[in-house]
């Protein structure tokens, strides 16, 4: 592999002003014309071409502009990774559609609202999500013409009567390139991506042809991505780590991808000689199981050189590099609203990046009340830069080369993102409500997150959206409290809920667990229940979250009752002393 780390040669690209007028179209066309046999994807037995990639992305082209779909309309995607996400997101952009790539791995009104949030003119689906569908279908609002298409395998004559099959759709539909491709420009907006965005529900964001472009350039000079890297991804395309990360370094550097439909740390490591790949992205929780898996002679005897990763631990970088012969590991952090984006690519241990690149300032590290979540300011109400060895909230700077285009119909969250007048008049932040360290030399290191959401299974959670859900519980449940709590040994924190009881009632903990598992995704599933008598004993809400969050699930510290998801039994019992014995000891694991 020949990529080398060349952070002035992405300045000298971004100058040029290229990035205005390029589009996810346009760089898979000129892929295919200049690479045209070149393996673009690896999917489980098939190889595909740049050329029919671009070929096959042209029938959705085509299909959609011939139902009269136009620049600016918005799709819904509800899909498994696979080869065709990729063409119909390639195909809807040639024609300037958005894409709202929709989690699917969220239910009931949580998905309702995101793809009600997007007002789109359609919805594609995968075939194994029709009775998902059906289960939200009357909740949905769609502009006209509101058709719901199912992409697969499933033949038509089996889809119900309300579905349309696009394979069908597609059969007679040009693999021709259009001419409306060339006048897509980088200031369009490519696809939609879901946040929390540190507080509340989740909210979209639109992410242009021009950031995803600038990203995809980014992987090529400060990652080592280039044409003839295999890179391995795992993740959901639906995340922006998956789409804007792996997906824009693969088109731009004309690379090949091992698309996969999710991790697993049993078949990660044959994977990887399968296909020969010497490169992938992830994330720190995917290396920590890896790391965990049972030490084999042969771990060192793989193709993979350098590893991407955004939440690594420091302290298993060197480990993890040693006992699988990795010659780099590269943090990488940044956020979906996609203000700012840091590179370790000097593999300093522990750092995720620096806040100038080049003399090219991203951003500042700012001193605020942990408690609160407010930023501090001097006594002329200017933001107060941390020093060296302080921890502070890290603001990235909103200018010409990372603009913030806001969360789509959602005003007021797009206002509480931004910092304005920070430390001059005029200057515009976006506020990632990420704690970050400040070391010498401007280097940052990820510590926690401020607000209600937290990191999972590297997956971040909203607090107030699963609160929601267990209230809307038929049962005993009045009130719910939600946050994050540690376990040591592990990334992030997990959901702990704090539960009030209507006044005579009890819980039927197995019809619990059971609306749960339909209602929200496992990793947003809470760990630890517990039951307060009530939660008006401190005047303020936000303090009576800090305190439930400091006394944690301390079974010395908390009188009530607490209640453990325990992952062998797949229930809630009760927590006793042995068990969070076992906990603290990591005899007991999740």
């Amino acid at each position: 592999m020949g990529g080398s780390v060349n952070p002035q040669g992405y300045f000298d690209i971004i100058n040029n002003g290229k990035c205005k007028t390029a589009s996810l179209g346009q760089e898979v066309e000129k892929q295919a014309r200049e690479c045209p046999q070149h393996s673009a994807i690896l999917w489980q037995e098939k190889v595909i071409s740049y050329e029919e990639y671009n070929r096959r992305a042209n029938r959705y082209a085509n299909f959609f502009h011939s139902q009269g779909y136009k620049k600016g309309d918005v799709v819904a995607l509800l899909m498994d990774n696979c080869p065709e996400y990729l063409m119909v997101v390639t195909g809807l952009a040639k024609i300037g559609v958005i894409t709202a790539l929709i989690n699917t791995g969220v239910r009931g009104e949580v998905l309702a609202q995101g793809i009600n949030l997007a007002e789109a003119r359609s919805m594609i689906i995968g075939s194994n999500f029709i009775e998902l569908y059906q289960t939200i279908a009357e909740r949905l609002r769609f502009r006209s013409p509101g058709t719901v298409y199912v992409d697969g395998v499933k033949p038509a004559l089996e889809l119900p009567a309300f579905l349309h099959s696009l394979t069908l759709g597609l059969e007679d539909c040009s693999e021709e390139n259009l001419p409306l491709t060339s006048e897509i420009k980088g200031e369009d907006i490519l696809v939609y991506l879901y946040t929390s965005g540190s507080s509340g529900a989740r909210k979209a964001v639109p992410v242009s042809h021009q950031r995803w472009w600038m990203v995809g350039q980014q992987m090529k000079s400060f990652g080592n991505l280039d044409g003839d890297s295999i890179q391995y991804m795992c993740l959901p395309l639906y995340y922006n780590s998956g789409f804007t990360v792996c997906f824009s370094g693969m088109i731009i550097s004309g690379s090949t991808m091992v698309l996969k439909s999710e991790f697993s740390a049993t078949r990660f490591w044959s994977d990887i000689r399968r296909y020969q790949a010497n490169y992938f992205t992830g994330v720190g929780e995917m290396c920590r199981y890896l790391y965990s898996q049972e030490e084999r002679p042969d771990d060192a005897d793989n193709s993979l050189e350098i590893v991407i990763c955004n939440g690594m631990w420091g302290d298993l970088i060197e480990p993890f590099k040693q006992r699988f012969g990795i010659k780099h590991m590269i943090e990488i952090y940044g956020t979906t609203e996609n203000v700012g984006s840091f590179f370790n690519y000097e593999e300093i241990p522990g750092m995720c990046g620096n806040l100038s690149i080049l003399n090219q300032r991203q951003g500042e590290v700012v001193c605020c009340d942990f408690d609160s979540s407010e930023l501090l300011r001097d006594e002329n109400k200017r933001l107060i830069r941390c020093n060296p060895g302080m921890v502070g909230a890290l603001l990235c700077e909103i200018n010409d080369v990372n603009p913030f285009y806001g969360y789509v119909n959602d005003l007021e969250a797009t206002e509480a993102k931004i910092i304005r007048n920070g430390f001059q008049e005029g200057d515009v932040y976006l506020n990632t409500c990420d704690l970050m360290e400040l070391h010498e030399g401007d280097y940052i290191s990820f510590v926690d997150r401020l607000g209600d959401t937290y990191r999972w299974k590297a997956k971040t959670v909203s607090a107030h959206q699963v609160a929601d859900v267990l209230i809307k519980f038929f049962g005993a449940i009045e009130d719910a409290s939600v946050y994050g709590v540690k376990i040591p040994g592990y990334e992030g924190r997990c959901g702990m809920a704090a539960l009030t009881f209507i006044e005579g009632e009890t819980m039927d903990w197995k019809r619990f667990l059971s609306y749960i598992n339909r209602r929200m995704p496992e990793h947003a599933r809470p760990i630890f229940v517990r039951i307060c008598k009530q939660m008006d004993h401190i005047d303020s809400l936000e303090e009576v979250k800090r305190q439930l969050q400091q006394e944690s699930f301390d079974i010395s510290r908390v009188r009530d009752p607490i209640f453990l998801w325990h992952p062998q039994k797949e229930a809630y019992i009760p927590m006793t002393q042995d068990i969070y014995n076992d906990i603290m000891t990591g005899k007991l694991s999740f």
